[in-house]
């Protein structure tokens, strides 16, 4: 009995696993410039600050959302 998988297996069985990016330096790069930081700034940060920082200024989007009123169905279809 094999308990042990090959990484291509669990990756064809698991579809919804997070692929690790090829190049997190630039990611992690690319996600401070766009929510607005200069490099100056970013180098300032730890990479645990940058992501809170991320999540911060993304907001959770849920909360957000809310119910159309007449007014909105209005304008939509006006």
């Amino acid at each position: 009995m094999d308990f042990f998988a090959e990484e291509s297996e669990r990756k064809e069985n698991n579809d919804t696993a997070y692929e690790q990016p090829e190049r997190l330096d630039l990611e992690l790069l690319a996600i401070g410039k766009r929510t607005g930081l200069s490099f100056s700034e970013m180098n300032e940060l730890r990479v645990r600050d940058l992501l809170a920082y991320a999540d911060i200024y993304i907001g959770d989007k849920k909360q957000k959302t809310r119910m159309a009123t007449q007014e909105d169905i209005d304008r939509f279809f006006g």
